[in-house]
């Protein structure tokens, strides 16, 4: 039945998505090999380790993760909620990318937390937008959480990270590995001044739109969410993710404010970022959005992960441009594929992935 209930949201996602033609030529027109493999996977990384300590020590459990010494607390399913003392690092060495049964559902004896639908002012747009919060069982103002904002991608809302399954996925991770509590925002990126729909833009002048969400991202959301819930504040404990138009954005959000931003999810990004010397068309009306993805001195993520579906016809070779790029300026990152297409199936897997390896 599960198995049933995930197929069902993955096909009313994937038609939601693919429903408008223009992504056809949304994600680079480079040719490049093609991988068949189902978890073709490689990780590509530097010596650096990843190991974010915020002063205190810990204790390091078999996969080398900082695991907390302080289990005052637990729920009826034995979960200790109380936030170490220490964040966690991802192992290098697990390369396994494969998503287990059931993963964005609610488990029978599971408890999940509520998702509450806010209102926050858009200064881009001089208008009320609406963005949903999604929060871990348990939440205690007392406590604070690190925070992950999710991004969509072309014909998307704030709403499809519910549809997506996000608070469950978010939530089994802390039962399954042991991982910290989190808070979760997703928020709808098509940002329009003059209050038009996504269908009245041709591909290039609707890249745009999206690409017009960082002054909201920053200065209006990011500030609401850290003055209305209890969040650990800095680029230790914040993340951004999103698939497709919304990968792109989440990559130019992360490079662009790494004091910011400290974990990077890109599942089937749209091309774009940067020049990744691939040749690919622009779409937009800025260009390439960052000269480089670090600067000279600069910090890169503490994570990156982008997964592609090995049979995306959209973005697949965006995605290997972009781990292409990364590889040749020494860039750690993660890059696999996942079978499929441009579809929720890959999404959720990439999803998966990113909040099992951070915080």
């Amino acid at each position: 039945m599960r198995r049933n209930n995930i197929r069902k949201t993955e096909a009313l996602i994937m038609a939601f998505a693919l429903s408008a033609s223009l992504l056809l030529t949304g994600c680079g027109n480079s040719t490049g090999s093609k991988n068949t493999a189902s978890n073709n996977a490689s990780i590509v990384s530097s010596s650096n380790s990843v190991d974010n300590n915020n002063g205190s020590s810990g204790n390091k459990n078999t996969n080398g993760d900082s695991v907390n010494e302080n289990n005052s607390t637990t729920d009826e399913a034995g979960i200790n909620h109380d936030y170490p003392v220490m964040l966690f690092s991802y192992d290098k060495n697990d390369t396994n990318y494969e998503e287990p049964e059931a993963f964005n559902s609610e488990h029978l004896g599971g408890n999940y937390g509520e998702i509450e639908k806010i209102e926050y002012y858009s200064p881009t747009t001089n208008a009320t937008r609406n963005a949903n919060v999604y929060l871990p069982y348990g939440y205690d103002k007392s406590k604070s959480y690190p925070v992950v904002y999710l991004l969509h991608g072309m014909s998307g809302t704030y709403e499809d990270y519910r549809v997506l399954g996000a608070r469950p996925t978010a939530q089994n991770i802390v039962y399954e590995y042991n991982r910290n509590d989190m808070i979760l925002v997703s928020f709808t990126v098509f940002t329009d001044v003059d209050g038009k729909q996504e269908s009245d833009y041709g591909f290039s002048d609707l890249t745009a739109r999206y690409d017009a969400c960082e002054n909201d991202v920053i200065n209006a959301l990011i500030p609401y969410i850290n003055s209305h819930y209890s969040t650990k504040i800095g680029r230790e404990y914040t993340g951004i993710a999103g698939y497709s138009l919304g990968g792109r954005e989440a990559l130019y959000l992360c490079f662009a404010h790494p004091d910011i931003f400290g974990y990077v999810g890109a599942f089937e990004p749209v091309g774009g970022v940067v020049n990744t010397g691939s040749g690919e068309t622009l779409y937009g009306n800025r260009g390439y959005l960052l000269p480089e993805l670090v600067k000279e001195s600069g910090e890169a993520p503490l994570l990156t992960l982008i997964v592609t579906g090995d049979e995306d016809p959209y973005c697949r070779v965006s995605s290997e441009n972009y781990s292409r790029y990364m590889t040749e300026h020494s860039i750690d990152h993660i890059f696999y594929y996942r079978h499929g297409g441009h579809e929720a199936g890959v999404w959720n897997n990439g999803l998966y992935n990113f909040l099992r390896r951070i915080f």
